[in-house]
Formats: C-alpha cells, sequence, structure tokens
C-alpha cells in the first residue's frame, strides 16, 4: 500500500455492519455460519478412503514392513517436509524399532527426487511426503532399478506419474478439501495404517499437523483444515515444537494460534531450512522426531560449558540462522526495491542471477509486498537458454491465482508448487512476450478490497475488542480486516516522532488510543505536519485496528497504512 498520500481505490467485499464487527469478518469471508466455524467437532473431517490409491499405499508399504526391506524418506526443505517426514519416520519406528528405514535431507531448498538427494544402496521403498508427484522422471528410474515410490502430497498434479502410488488430494475428486499440506495427508495415511495394524496413534501427531498446515499458509476458512489445527494446538506434545513455543513466548504474547506461530515459529524453522548446513539441518530433523540428546555449550561472554538439550539447540541454531538469513537479505534488497520505483508492468520480473537460490522465494516475497506487485525472480540457465525462479503474490493483491494467469500466457514451461507461491521455467525468449501478455490481461487498477467503513465520528474503542476477539482465528484466508476510517483529526499537542531513524509518528487521543503509522519516507506529510505550527491537520485512512502491549501495558491503537490528507 505504500505510504504514498494519493487517493485511496477501494471497495466493500461485503457487510459493512461495523455494530457487529466478528459477524461481519465471518460473513465477508464466505462463512455463512459463523456458530457452526467457531464450535467445530469432529464431524467436519473427511474419512482418509476418500483418497485415490490410499489402499494401494498401505498395501505397499506393509508389503515392504513384512519383507524387512530398506526404506527411506525425504524430507522436504520447508516447514511441512519437516512435519511431514517426521510424523511418518516417528510412526513407523513406533510400529516397530527394527524397521530399517533411514531419511535423505536436501542440501538446500529444493523439493521432492531433486539432483542432489542420493539414494543409499540396497533401498527398496521410498518414501516422499509433501512432493513428488511430479517428479515422473525421477521416479521412472527408480523404478528402472526396483524402487517402489510412495507420495504423499499435495500440491497440483502438472504431469502424470505412473511411476509411484501417489495419495494426493488435489488429484483426489471425492477427497473435497484442497487445503490440507503434506501433513494432513500424512496424517490420514497414518489414520489408514491404524485401521490396518489395529492402532491408535495417528493422532498424537496432530500438533505437527497443525504446525504444518498454518506454515504451508492452508486456508483457514476450509473446516477440516480449521478442525485439524484447532485439536493440534489444543494438545501440543511434540518436544521440539514445545521448546520453539516456549522460547517464542515472549515474541508470542503468551499466545499460541495461527498467527503467532507463523510469524515467531515458522519464520526461524524455514530460515535453518535455507542457510542452514547439513549438520544443523541433521539435527533440527533429529529434534522433530524426538530424539533426546545433549551437548556441551559455552554461552557468549562466559568462561563455564554448559548443557543445553536437542530442542534448546535446535531453537537457538535456527534464530542465528534466521539472524543470518536476514542480514544477507537485507543487503540485496535496496538495489531491487530502486529497480522497481518505476517499474509500470502489472507482474515484476527480476533478474536474480545475483540472488543465492535458497533466496529466491523469500526475496519474491518481500519484493511482492514492497511494490504491491505480485513478483518473478528469474535465474538464467545459459546453457539452455532458459530461466527458472520463484512466483510469489501479495496480500489483497488483484491477482487472485498468479499461478494460474502465467499459465494462461502459454509461455512458461511449468508452474509449481501453490497458486500464489510457487516455482516456474520460462525460455529466455518468451520473457518480453510474457511482460506484454500479462500488462494486456491483468487489471492493476482493481479496488483494494475493505471490510468496513466510516466516519471517525462512529468510532468506538469497543471496535477495537471486537477485532481482537478473534486473534485466534485469524490466518491465511481469515484475514484481519481492513478499515477505512474518514475524518480522522490529528493535534499537533498529541503527536510525536518516534524510531531510531524517526520515520514513525504517533498520536494519543483523549481516549489514550494511539494512532500510529512506522516507516514513513522524508516527504511524509504527517511528519511535515509534526514539524510545522498548524494546530489540526485531517486524514481519511486506510487502517487495522489492534493492541500494543508494552511493560504491561496495554494501548489500543489504530494503525495507518495508507492515507490522504482531506479538508475538515
Amino acid at each position: 500500500m505504500g505510504s504514498e498520500t494519493t487517493n485511496m481505490n477501494y471497495k466493500i467485499i461485503g457487510n459493512n455492519d461495523y455494530y457487529h464487527i466478528p459477524i461481519s469478518i465471518f460473513t465477508n469471508r464466505g462463512i455463512t455460519n459463523v456458530s457452526e466455524y467457531t464450535h467445530l467437532t469432529d464431524d467436519v473431517l473427511i474419512s482418509y478412503d476418500n483418497l485415490d490409491n490410499i489402499t494401494e499405499a498401505v498395501q505397499i508399504l506393509d508389503k515392504h514392513i513384512k519383507n524387512n526391506s530398506k526404506m527411506a524418506i525425504i524430507v522436504d526443505c520447508d516447514v511441512d517436509g519437516q512435519c511431514s517426514a517426521a510424523m511418518m519416520y516417528s510412526y513407523l519406528k513406533r510400529l516397530n524399532k527394527k524397521i530399517d528405514i533411514t531419511y535423505l535431507i536436501h542440501s538446500g531448498k529444493q523439493h521432492g527426487i531433486s539432483f542432489e538427494i542420493e539414494i543409499p544402496e540396497n533401498i527398496k521403498l521410498l518414501i516422499i511426503p509433501d512432493a513428488g508427484s511430479n517428479d515422473t522422471e525421477q521416479c521412472k528410474q527408480l523404478t528402472e532399478q526396483g524402487i517402489d515410490v510412495l507420495v504423499l502430497d499435495h500440491h497440483d498434479v502438472e504431469r502424470i506419474n505412473p511411476y509411484a502410488v501417489i495419495v494426493n488430494n488435489q488429484a483426489s475428486s471425492k477427497y473435497s478439501n484442497k487445503e490440507l499440506c503434506g501433513a494432513g495427508i500424512v496424517y490420514k495415511f497414518l489414520q489408514a495404517l491404524d485401521d490396518c495394524y489395529w492402532n491408535d496413534y495417528a493422532d498424537d501427531y496432530l500438533d505437527l499437523v497443525a504446525l504444518a498446515n498454518i506454515s504451508d499458509i492452508m486456508d483457514l476458512r476450509s473446516l477440516e483444515t480449521k478442525r485439524l489445527i484447532d485439536k493440534g494446538l489444543y494438545n501440543v506434545t511434540n518436544k521440539c515444537f514445545e521448546e520453539f513455543i516456549n522460547a517464542q513466548n515472549y515474541s508470542m504474547k503468551g499466545k499460541v494460534n495461527p498467527h503467532t506461530i507463523a510469524f515467531c515459529i515458522t519464520s526461524l524453522i524455514n530460515a535453518m531450512c535455507r542457510v542452514g548446513d547439513m549438520e544443523e539441518k541433521d539435527l533440527l530433523f533429529r529434534a522433530f522426531i524426538e530424539r533426546d540428546e545433549e551437548f556441551e555449550y559455552k554461552k557468549r561472554g562466559e568462561t563455564e560449558n554448559t548443557k543445553e538439550n536437542i530442542y534448546q539447540r535446535v531453537v537457538r541454531l535456527c534464530k542465528n540462522a534466521k539472524s543470518r538469513q536476514d542480514n544477507q537479505v537485507k543487503k540485496l534488497l535496496p538495489a531491487l526495491r530502486k529497480s522497481v520505483n518505476n517499474d509500470e508492468n502489472t507482474v515484476l520480473f527480476l533478474k536474480g542471477n545475483n540472488i543465492p537460490s535458497v533466496f529466491s522465494g523469500l526475496i519474491a516475497m518481500k519484493m511482492a509486498s514492497y511494490a504491491k506487485k505480485p513478483c518473478l525472480i528469474l535465474r538464467k540457465d545459459e546453457e539452455n537458454n532458459i530461466y527458472r525462479g520463484s512466483a510469489r503474490n501479495f496480500d489483497n493483491s488483484y491477482v487472485l491465482d498468479l499461478k494460474a494467469d502465467l499459465l494462461k500466457t502459454g509461455l512458461f514451461n511449468w508452474c509449481q508448487g501453490h497458486a500464489n507461491a510457487f516455482g516456474f521455467e520460462i525460455k529466455a525468449e518468451n520473457v518480453v512476450e510474457a511482460i506484454k501478455v500479462l500488462n494486456k490481461n491483468i487489471d492493476s487498477d482493481n479496488p483494494l478490497p475493505i471490510d468496513f467503513c466510516f466516519d471517525y465520528g462512529e468510532f468506538n474503542i469497543g471496535m477495537i475488542s471486537d477485532v481482537t476477539s478473534l486473534e485466534n482465528c485469524y490466518g491465511a484466508g481469515i484475514k484481519e480486516p481492513l478499515f477505512v476510517i474518514n475524518n480522522i483529526v490529528l493535534e499537533h499537542s498529541q503527536g510525536v516522532v518516534m524510531g531510531k531513524n524517526e520515520d514513525t509518528w504517533k498520536f494519543i487521543t483523549d481516549d489514550n488510543i494511539a494512532i500510529i503509522k512506522f516507516c514513513n519516507p522524508s516527504d511524509d506529510k504527517v511528519l511535515d505536519f509534526l514539524n510545522g505550527y498548524d494546530d489540526e491537520m485531517c486524514i481519511n485512512a486506510l487502517c487495522q485496528l489492534n493492541v500494543s502491549e508494552y511493560k504491561g501495558v496495554i494501548t489500543p491503537q489504530i494503525v495507518i497504512l495508507k492515507y490522504e490528507e482531506v479538508e475538515r
């Protein structure tokens, strides 16, 4: 949305009943039965029998267990991949400690059967959770070597793959929930194994199912997905997940919900997947499968060693990885931001050969958020004259399904992943034409969807309470509401300039409500106002409502995202 103070283009997406904010938020997001949604039961869960090939999947695993086959699991390189593989590995070892199974870890941010995954000798079954549906050629080569392949995936199926037993909700017409991540599909498979072996183990992994669905940004409007998340967060037992929650308790303000997990835990694990070395990634997976270990550790500034368990060590190393990642990304962003300031294309195409491949998706996400445009980071394969890379969309985008829009051009070799977060390949000679077609087909002037619009005279503090009362519900598909509040009068005597760079302004009203806007440009009009002598300034503002907690003091806030100066 930026910091510019031009006229705001918006539309109310549904019910503008700001006297009943909680109900309006749900109905505006397509949830008509609010009572059902907020009191879900297991009645909304779908039987694993609706997944294609689930019986064959159980049979092939059972065959290899009975044959004492050597098996391997690929650990995909994100939170969903970690959780999916950990669930599968832990279940099998719980089923029988003597099962001969190993795990294989990516060196970078690859997915599925990447070129650097080496399958050990004598492996007879390869299990690929959270990936593999489209790895047709790799699966063919494995079957020719006498290796069976079992895929437990949730990504769109772009290619026919007859060389693996594939369980995938996207490819199963009878399984209506398409918003279930890889760990969700593994959970369904474990339920089927429970029935096969007369066990009751699957539900013990629901905490990892919850973490994975949140981290993979699955839509919380799916009743089944929301129910599984609720159940998983109600009873967190995985020691690694528990330690992340404990260590991040201050940042999460003691609240364990999709929003706090995504920002305070998912980001740490993903950083390790991007920049951690093989030893650190192996440690992370060992923690998720709860291998209790203890290490010597010398804290900075101390002379004596202390002991830390594997879970404490993993959280500490993930925090270090996040710092390394953020420092590297911070160095790359200024030049990229400068390069797009005058870009008039509806979709950003940015050359990324100087960007480490592990950062392609992260940089694309940050640039999309900065420019408020979908963004593609392209890395050139000079030998084949093609570009590959990562594509990301931004919140409240004028593009609903970026992957579908790219595929409609007919100019991309492939796009694989989620609707608004995926990888792609395109011939170099097609790039310019793709930009032209997208400029023609995509309307970037679509108004921003908002929930409520009213005059500041109608605002009351209870609205902030209504918004924050739903904090455990916010996540993918259930976004925090956007407000346009008109005729906000800012009084000079109530305003201050804050922040290390003195680029944040805040006004404390007579009702002790903070009106605040962060990270403003040097020519921001409110900053000019505060540096001047006028008594008042009036604005219309796009904003969100929340509360700030600092040293035990709770302050209701109107957080300004974008504004325009108007006559009072």
